[in-house]
């Protein structure tokens, strides 16, 4: 017999939802243990002995994978397209059912997690845990330092105002200046959108980093797991405690950058 665990915890590990939604599922009566409905929240049980069903239909725990791919251009982002598109699921070959986490549009190119894991992929989507993504960005033309001086401070985007965490312009190459830029927000296509809202369109947009998981030198359209130091960081990052759920903290005030962030 294992140790027993929260009822909603397993659910979560088993793929069924986030811990939060499956705390929902438990509270609205469609989850049973061993034929009885459980409402209450906290309650115990032997992921191996017990007998848990979701709305009628049996819940089998599975290996958490966690999976880093390095996406090529000319893929999107899920894991079936009714109009016969290439997507990514074509390029990760696991046992177990694994999603992306969160999107990177059909031509940007680079780091695209995938795991089973609801609880640690709603954590890295979710807003208030600030999780910062890394890009690389070549331009269409050659902005001036007043043009990327706007981009840092801000650009409103459908009535919103975004501010990157950092823009740093890295070189210049022939066909336009690479730029890194570090962002939080993740409404979709909002790299391109503020570039565009410049009148400076992306060229090439390359993820290079989520959190403190680092792209490295993975090649183009291979994946690998995640090694054991990445996946404790990652979980450290979105405070993901394996012996109590905890409620998200609000997002940190954003700190007055140093001069160095201005170059």
């Amino acid at each position: 017999m294992t140790q027993p665990e929260r009822l909603q915890k397993i659910l979560a590990a088993a793929g069924v939802a986030s811990r939060r939604a499956s705390e929902r599922l438990i509270v609205d009566g469609r989850v049973s243990v061993d034929g009885l409905v459980v409402t209450e929240l906290g309650t115990k049980v032997d992921p191996d002995e017990a007998r848990i069903e979701v709305d009628g239909r049996p819940v089998r725990s599975q290996r958490m994978r966690y999976v880093m791919l390095n996406k090529p251009s000319g893929y999107i982002t899920t894991l079936a397209d009714e109009r016969g598109r290439h997507t990514v699921a074509e390029l990760v070959e696991t046992p177990e059912r694994i999603v992306p986490v969160g999107r990177l549009d059909r031509p940007t190119q680079g780091l695209l997690l995938f795991t089973n894991d609801g609880e640690l992929a709603n954590r890295i989507m979710h807003p208030r845990y600030a999780i910062d993504k890394e890009y690389l960005v070549l331009t269409d033309g050659f902005p001036p330092p007043e043009v990327l001086q706007a981009l840092r401070a801000g650009i409103t985007i459908d009535g919103a105002l975004t501010v990157p965490d950092e823009v740093r312009p890295m070189r210049e190459t022939r066909d336009g200046l690479l730029i890194k830029v570090v962002i939080q927000e993740g409404r979709n296509r909002i790299v391109r959108r503020m570039f565009d809202a410049l009148n400076y369109p992306v060229a090439r947009l390359v993820r290079t980093r989520i959190g403190p998981v680092q792209l490295g030198t993975l090649p183009r359209g291979a994946w690998r797991d995640l090694n054991d130091g990445e996946l404790a960081q990652l979980k450290e990052a979105v405070r993901l405690n394996e012996d109590r759920d905890e409620t998200p903290r609000p997002r940190a005030e954003r700190q007055p950058r140093n001069r160095r962030d201005r170059r």
